[in-house]
């Protein structure tokens, strides 16, 4: 839009537009105003002059402003900006020259078309301040939040190693035991992957190939260990009839931590010189493409994981930070400002995600009975329900229910 035909609308309107967006759709405006407070309510008693006042906290601030799109073909941004208040039932981002930005949800909005100094819309718009916390019973979806941000940096992880130049000594060696380290890890699924790591080695120069098959073979290994734990998170308790929570298993990752690690025994390349060098270099970036996509798949997995106790949660997190802080000094010591940054918010994620999941778990414990008792026996003396018994056995891996060991573990009523 030429300035002539903005400044057509000003002398038209009788001041001056300012730029504003809501949701990253660019309007003008200038006409605002809003309303806040604090929210009482008033309580009278009869016979009594005056009022007591109960204050329930500070108003949601509401905004109204006046949006203007102008010039020829104004009615694209006008739809634009009409789908960015209908089209979302999540707040958005209100970014106002005075105001600054304000996350808000879009309420009512009137419109208006005008064919005066080549044609405009405007657009009243209510806003109201969102605030996600204010249910006492809303939760942050963590865990989402997690996933997108492992897709992002799967994303970065391969653009890394696809930006690298390998020569056609390229360490074939190499990829062929990042290969042998994925087959050979303790899950029963992972031999179906083996179109996927073949390709590893098929073409060990063309780094986008190999990047892609890495992950391919990561990413399945993920989705089957997710499958996997899903599957057997309840079984039929043969003596109560009812469902039990089957407690982790002695590797919750299904090796994904173990290959997170390859290529911490490799020796180190020797020598002096050019080639050398390059091979050093290879070598790194193979292990760190191997090592990253093993440490988001990992992520993936824990995001998915239902945790038995807090101390799983803890123990898990423990292991994912570790691992994830691993990546990030690797990318930089090794100059990657995009790979460090992607580790970093993984970092933050994933912390906010397993704390806030940990917090709602409790914590194992233990019991002494003195001497052997049935399970229904002690589910019933520990948690007055029976339907629990199963839990207990799983908990402290017992062949018969009917004779608990004296002194076990159990989680906290």
């Amino acid at each position: 839009m030429s300035d002539s035909v903005l400044t057509s609308i000003e002398a038209l309107l009788g001041f001056t537009l300012r730029q504003a967006s809501f949701r990253g759709v660019p309007f003008y405006t200038e006409q605002s105003g809003g309303r806040g407070g604090r929210r009482l309510v008033v309580h009278q008693a009869p016979l009594r002059d005056g009022a007591a006042t109960e204050d329930l906290g500070r108003l949601p601030r509401s905004f109204r402003i006046t949006a203007y799109v102008v010039g020829p073909g104004y009615q694209a941004q006008r739809d634009a900006l009409l789908e960015a208040v209908e089209a979302h039932g999540s707040p958005g981002v209100f970014v106002h020259y005075t105001m600054g930005e304000i996350t808000c949800s879009a309420a009512v909005v009137d419109f208006s078309e005008h064919r005066d100094a080549g044609g405009y819309c405007s657009l009243n718009i209510e806003f109201v301040e969102a605030n996600p916390d204010l249910s006492p019973l809303s939760r942050a979806d963590t865990a989402s939040a997690l996933l997108d941000g492992v897709a992002s940096a799967l994303v970065v992880i391969s653009e890394a190693y696809a930006a690298i130049t390998l020569a056609t000594t390229a360490p074939v060696t190499l990829l062929e035991s990042a290969a042998s380290a994925m087959l050979g890890l303790p899950f029963d699924t992972v031999g179906s992957l083996g179109t996927e790591i073949a390709a590893v080695s098929a073409a060990p120069t063309d780094t986008t190939a190999t990047a892609a098959a890495v992950q391919t073979a990561t990413q399945g290994m993920a989705a089957a260990i997710i499958a996997a734990q899903a599957t057997a998170t309840t079984v039929d308790d043969p003596v109560a009839g009812s469902p039990f929570v089957i407690a982790v298993p002695a590797d919750p990752s299904g090796g994904l931590a173990q290959l997170a690690t390859f290529g911490a025994t490799l020796p180190a390349v020797g020598g002096v010189g050019s080639e050398s060098t390059a091979q050093a270099a290879q070598q790194a970036a193979v292990v760190a493409l191997v090592q990253g996509n093993a440490v988001a798949a990992l992520a993936q997995v824990y995001a998915n994981a239902d945790w038995v106790s807090a101390n799983d949660a803890e123990t898990a997190r423990a292991q994912l930070l570790a691992l994830l802080d691993a990546q990030a000094q690797a990318a930089a010591d090794a100059g990657e400002d995009a790979l460090w940054h992607a580790w970093s918010g993984l970092i933050v994620l994933a912390m906010r995600d397993m704390i806030a999941r940990a917090q709602a778990l409790p914590q194992l414990g233990g019991y002494e009975t003195g001497v052997p008792v049935p399970s229904l026996v002690l589910a019933q003396r520990l948690y007055r329900d029976a339907s629990r018994a199963g839990q207990l056995e799983d908990l402290n891996d017992v062949a018969q229910p009917l004779f608990m060991p004296p002194v076990g573990v159990a989680l906290a009523a």
